[in-house]
Order: structure tokens, then C-alpha cells, then sequence
């Protein structure tokens, strides 16, 4: 009698009846063919409807969709993305501000992707273009995610995308000057950029921008229009008089917000100026001087001579009204030194340097 596990073991050893004509097969190949079958989702063939909530790009596809495949390995779907996300944000610009947490994360972290084509990079770059329109108060809450990947993409070893980071951070410091001024690393950051191997030939096209709309946003010295309003408020009849709508006032100046205390907000809105600081206005006028230099001794068509006027101005202005200057031993003197290689540049192009002359009279002076 067989048992079960007998029977069990004979399997192994079981001989093969093989039929007239079969062909056996090689144990010693690898059988390479591919079985495929389709897989239809029926969610894909349903027709979208485009609302005023949800539209639609040229391309049938909805926000939350572009910017999913901005994660995409592909360079073209990734161009595709960024052209949708214009043709929608331009179309329907009410959505910026409401979709800054979804849009800033998706589009912000490529403006380091070095496998981008010229074309893509200045696509990217008015994408965003278009989502810098959004309010200050709708940005204050991404605007360190945002600077973070533009200060990240200024050391990366490819020139393209150190130039597309430079306009970018142009933009934000041009369309946000409050914001930046208040992040705690832009400063020290773009000095050490300003300051380092990486950085963009003088005459590269945006870079001496750059660093003018970087100059105001930190100069506490720069005329400022001031607007006067006066209220009046009778507590005991609980009425505010004067034509003022304090609701408009506040919400179209969020500075100005009387609400805005150190103890219950995360913004740094009264933080004091590296201008008003003379290790830190020290630090920007050595990495301007190389820069004014090459413009004076370089620039022989005039081209960016009032920029470089302007770069002289702001350091001569910040080291003559720098209410700190005790702080720093000998501040006006480090900083008259620092600027040597400017005074040489000028004295090099005699009759061709007036407006340098004048704007540089202060760095000129032997008093020191």
C-alpha cells in the first residue's frame, strides 16, 4: 500500500510521458518572452469639466495634476508643466494666492535642475514671474521655503543655473523687500556668493540689478514716502472718528499692523538692518570694491556707469550715517581701506571718472 507522503515524494522522480512530436524544452535557456496585457482605468476616460474652481490647461489638465508631473524625470513633461501652469496662473491670476502652498514646494525646488534647456529655464523663470504677483501677506508664509531653494541654487556649479537664481532672488527683493529683509540668512549669504569664486562675471546681464535692488531693501538711509494718518477714537461713545477705514489700512500695509508684537509673531519685522551694523556693512563694501572696480577700469562705453555711481553712493553713505560705528574700531578707516582698489581704478582713468570723482569724494580724502 502507498501512503500519502510516499506518493509525495515519488512525484519528483515521476517520469515524463512525452507525446509524438513535442518538442522538450532546454533547461539550460532563459525563456525571454513578455506577456502584456492592457490595463484600462475607467477614471482616465472620464471627460473632464473645467469650473471656475478647477480649470483646465490647453492640455485637459488640472493644477494639482501639472504640478505633480513638474516632479517628472522626463525634461519635455516637465516643460509641458511649466506651460500649463503659465496658461492657467495667467489666465485666472485669482489663483496665486490660493494655491501658494501648493504651487511654491512644486516649483521653486527646480531652479537648481541643471538638465534644463535655455528655453525651459526662461520659461521657469516667468512662471515665476507670475507667482511673485501673489499679495505679501499670502508669500509671508512661503517665502523662506522659496529663498531657501534660490540661495541653495547660487552655489550650484553650473553658471545657468546661478544666473536663473540671481533673477529670481532680483524678483523677490524687487516684488517682497519687507520679506527678504526679514530672513535671517539672505544677508550673509548672497555677501559670501558676492564674495566667492561662483560668482557671475561683473557684466553678466542682471547681476549689478541684483545687487542694487539687495542694497535697498537693507538700506535704512534710502527716502522712504511716509503717509500721515490721523484718528481719532471716542472710547466712551465707542466711535472712531475721521473718514479711515483702519481694516484697509492695515490689511494694504501689513508693517504698519499695530498686532504684529515680537511675543505672538514668528516675523521679525523691527529686526535691525545689517546696515545699521558695521561688521556687516564692512563685509559688503569688501566684495563691492573688486566689482566697482571692474566696472570703472572695464566699462569703457559708459554702459553701467550709474549703476556703479550707485554701488559707490551706498557704501559712502552707509559708512557716514552708521549710527553703530563704536561697535567697530576704527569702522570709517576699515572701511576707506577696504576700498583701495576702487581709488587706484579712478585715479587710473583721469577725465573719463568725474561722476566716480564725485560720488567717491569721501573715499578720495586723504584724512584718514
Amino acid at each position: 500500500m502507498v501512503t500519502k507522503k510516499k506518493a509525495r515524494k515519488n512525484e519528483d522522480f515521476k517520469k515524463v510521458k512525452l507525446k509524438v512530436g513535442k518538442k522538450l524544452k532546454k533547461t539550460t535557456t532563459t525563456d525571454t518572452t513578455i506577456k502584456a496585457k492592457r490595463v484600462i482605468l475607467a477614471a482616465q476616460l472620464e471627460e473632464k469639466v473645467e469650473t471656475d474652481e478647477n480649470p483646465l490647461s490647453f492640455r485637459g489638465l488640472t493644477l494639482d495634476e501639472l504640478c505633480k508631473q513638474m516632479g517628472h524625470f522626463n525634461s519635455k513633461v516637465k516643460l509641458n508643466a511649466i506651460q500649463g501652469l503659465k496658461q492657467i496662473l495667467t489666465s485666472r491670476p485669482d489663483l496665486v494666492n490660493v494655491h501658494l502652498r501648493l504651487l511654491v514646494p512644486c516649483v521653486a525646488v527646480h531652479i537648481s535642475d541643471a538638465s534644463f534647456e535655455p528655453p525651459t529655464r526662461q520659461n521657469l523663470l516667468n512662471l515665476y514671474k507670475i507667482i511673485c504677483t501673489a499679495s505679501v501677506p499670502a508669500m509671508s508664509a512661503h517665502i523662506t521655503l522659496f529663498l531657501a531653494h534660490v540661495l541653495r541654487a547660487l552655489t550650484n556649479i553650473v553658471t545657468e543655473v546661478r544666473h536663473i537664481a540671481l533673477n529670481t532672488l532680483s524678483i523677490l527683493l524687487e516684488r517682497y523687500p519687507s520679506l527678504c529683509r526679514n530672513h535671517a540668512d539672505l544677508f550673509p549669504c548672497f555677501i559670501n556668493y558676492l564674495g566667492s569664486s561662483k560668482r557671475l562675471p561683473w557684466n553678466k546681464p542682471g547681476l549689478i540689478d541684483t545687487i542694487l535692488n539687495f542694497i535697498n531693501v537693507y538700506d535704512m538711509n534710502r527716502e522712504r514716502k511716509i503717509e500721515t494718518i490721523t484718528v481719532g477714537i471716542n472710547f466712551e461713545e465707542e466711535k472712531i472718528e475721521g473718514d479711515v477705514n483702519l481694516k484697509k489700512v492695515f490689511t494694504t500695509n501689513p508693517e504698519a499692523s499695530p498686532f504684529d508684537f515680537a511675543v505672538v509673531s514668528s516675523s521679525k519685522s523691527h529686526a535691525v538692518s545689517p546696515f545699521e551694523l558695521p561688521n556687516a556693512l564692512l563685509s559688503l563694501s569688501a566684495v563691492l570694491a573688486p566689482i566697482i572696480s571692474n566696472i570703472v577700469l572695464e566699462d569703457a562705453g559708459g554702459q553701467f556707469m550709474v549703476q556703479g555711481v550707485k554701488l559707490i553712493e551706498s557704501v559712502v553713505r552707509g559708512a557716514e550715517n552708521q549710527p553703530n560705528d563704536f561697535l567697530l574700531k576704527d569702522f570709517r578707516k576699515q572701511v576707506y581701506d577696504s576700498m583701495s582698489s576702487v581709488r587706484i581704478a579712478i585715479s587710473k582713468r583721469q577725465g573719463k571718472s568725474e561722476r566716480f570723482r564725485n560720488a567717491a569724494s569721501w573715499l578720495l580724502s586723504s584724512n584718514f
